[in-house]
């Protein structure tokens, strides 16, 4: 029997772009990151109060709360591979994120003003839904 010759996946430019977009925001969000800090009474300080302070997320930090290696957080990172959709909820989760601000580059990549089938160009307003009837 004979084996059947093994076709490499090639990613297309795009694919690459859309990545990197990703990747850079994942990095943007791990170098910025805000963590608030508790402190909690004292004797002379009759309330606790919190601290905002800006910390650098290691990537091997973010690979814990994922649940992937930090050499795949490296590989996101540069745009090498794509980030499925739920790791991407669990990034957006750990860094209290909206998922959009991971893929605001991509959209504007991708141009998705303007989505396939959706008629942007007529907008029914009440008047004009009487007007069909």
């Amino acid at each position: 029997m004979q084996k059947r010759p093994y076709k490499a996946y090639k990613k297309s430019d795009e694919e690459t772009l859309l990545n990197k977009a990703i990747g850079k925001k994942i990095k943007e969000a791990r170098q910025n990151r805000v963590i608030f800090i508790n402190v909690p009474e004292v004797k002379n300080v009759t309330t606790a109060h919190t601290i905002k302070r800006q910390k650098i997320c290691t990537q091997t930090e973010l690979s814990k709360a994922v649940g992937v290696t930090f050499q795949q957080i490296q590989k996101y990172e540069r745009g090498q591979n794509g980030v499925s959709s739920t790791k991407l909820l669990k990034i957006s989760r750990f860094f209290n994120k909206p998922l959009d601000y991971f893929t605001s580059a991509a959209n504007d990549l991708l141009g998705q003003g303007n989505l396939p089938g959706r008629s942007s160009d007529v907008i029914l307003a009440p008047s004009n839904v009487a007007e069909l009837n």
